[in-house]
């Protein structure tokens, strides 16, 4: 069961149904379409006794009904597992109790919903994509404003360097080519950072540097080194310093970084210029392959610049 709690959403098939029933509407599609779509990428759990059968029909019941939209075929479909009770028997295990109650009040209210007046059809909008504002090849300044937890850093309002490596594009939707795609970008860092922007021209004369080091874990306790004791000193070390490998944390050289702004976290950053043939001549020390995390928000991204250049402002 992919299920975290017992409401109709905490369930990671749920979330995905949901995500992609208002994607697929909003890409043009009529709820007819966009019905079959997702009953053929999910046929596989039909008619072979799969739990998640019912909680498909639950979700999909609820989300065409919010959008004024609940076909009769969905509405008996969701009725019918409702009242055949597997899915609430699922939460009818030992120790479970209190969950059990509350998805039993969970599937109940469900049904009073699709049995209620749905609302007017709701008019859905066109799909919002987001395309990164600069190119490959681009220098920007970007300030560290966005952390709470840095505010009363040093490197809070400080100025850092960064060139983009590659834009990437990702489709909206997960199931289906809807045609449309978000992007983000794989971002490099400068040894440099500073309160004011600097002259795009320091970039020819400054280094990259990983965005985040990484630190070595050593593999005590997970295996006993020693069963190699037998074997000569050269081959001990050989295979001692290649298990030292597997646990060693790859430093991040670039991070793939969303630029959107949000409520909470506007972000600041300036463009300073592009190189336009960045693409053929990439720094070797981006050749090899490159290692990153995606940093979805400015605010964990800030706390990880913070750390990373906190040390030039320690006092002596």
């Amino acid at each position: 069961m992919g299920a975290w709690g017992p409401t109709i959403f905490s369930d990671d098939m749920a979330l995905d149904i949901r995500r992609e029933y208002s994607i697929l509407l909003s890409a043009g599609n009529d709820n007819a379409t966009v019905e079959k779509m997702l009953m053929d990428y999910y046929s596989d759990i039909f008619n072979c006794n799969d739990p998640d059968e019912d909680v498909f029909w639950f979700v999909l019941a609820l989300c065409e009904w919010k959008k004024g939209r609940l076909s009769p075929f969905v509405k008996e479909k969701a009725l019918s597992a409702l009242e055949s009770g597997r899915d609430l028997e699922r939460w009818n295990t030992k120790g479970n109790e209190k969950d059990y109650k509350k998805r039993q009040k969970v599937l109940g209210e469900l049904r009073d919903v699709i049995l209620s007046p749905m609302p007017a059809a709701k008019k859905i909008k066109k799909t919002t994509v987001h395309h990164c504002p600069w190119k490959e090849g681009s220098l920007l300044a970007y300030r560290i404003v966005t952390a709470e937890s840095v505010k009363s850093h040093p490197c809070y309002m400080q100025y850092v360097l960064l060139r983009v490596l590659k834009i990437k594009k990702h489709p909206v939707s997960r199931l289906f080519d809807t045609g449309y795609y978000d992007e983000s970008m794989l971002v490099g860092l400068y040894d440099w950072i500073g309160s004011e922007i600097p002259n795009p021209e320091i970039a020819d004369s400054l280094c990259y540097i990983p965005i985040e080091e990484g630190a070595i874990s050593k593999p005590t306790g997970i295996m006993d080194l020693s069963q190699l004791d037998g074997l000569s000193a050269p081959a001990k070390e050989k295979i001692t310093n290649g298990i030292t490998d597997l646990f060693k944390e790859k430093s991040l050289k670039s991070v793939w970084l969303d630029w959107l702004p949000t409520g909470e976290c506007k972000g600041d950053i300036t463009y300073l210029g592009c190189d336009e043939d960045f693409g053929s001549h990439i720094p070797a020390f981006f050749e090899s392959k490159l290692y990153s995390n995606t940093y979805t928000h400015f605010w964990p991204f800030d706390v990880t610049l913070s750390k990373r250049f906190e040390a030039r402002f320690e006092k002596h």
